[in-house]
């Protein structure tokens, strides 16, 4: 008697489980169907954050010289790197980007944004100047004012 009582449990739960494997292989053909989830790499998801701010950059950019009137960011430049400080921790890390003004390929800036780890977004929009709009002339770099 308790191996027949046994023999029916182990059937019922074996088709309860084939059931559950069946449901669920069926529920994540559906989901990959009607909606394909697309993981984002760190990078993809720092660039996205910088082109959301673009135009609060942009406006940074101009603020730093006079004479900027268009601003064109070099969005391959994008970088990411650990800030040194003399300890061994180290002072973080910094997402910068370079850039261009007034379609001026003889010019450069570089801008930069604080972030917690080299995978990480910044929690707010704090953006650093990094290196001030130069331009290219009789042989060197100056200060574009």
């Amino acid at each position: 008697m308790k191996k027949g009582k046994l023999v029916i449990l182990l059937a019922i739960a074996s088709v309860l489980a084939g059931g559950v494997i069946i449901a669920s292989q069926k529920q994540n053909i559906f989901s990959n169907d009607t909606q394909p989830s697309k993981q984002l790499s760190a990078r993809e998801k720092q660039l996205a954050y910088l082109k959301k701010h673009e135009k609060d950059m942009t406006d940074f950019v101009k603020s730093m010289s006079p004479k900027v009137d268009s601003v064109q960011f070099d969005w391959e430049s994008m970088e990411v790197g650990q800030v040194g400080n003399g300890t061994p921790q180290g002072g973080g890390y910094m997402l910068t980007l370079r850039g261009k003004v007034n379609q001026n390929d003889q010019t450069k800036f570089m801008v930069g944004f604080s972030l917690d780890n080299a995978n990480s977004t910044p929690k707010e929009f704090g953006i650093y100047e990094m290196q001030p709009v130069r331009i290219y002339r009789d042989g060197g770099w100056y200060y574009y004012d």
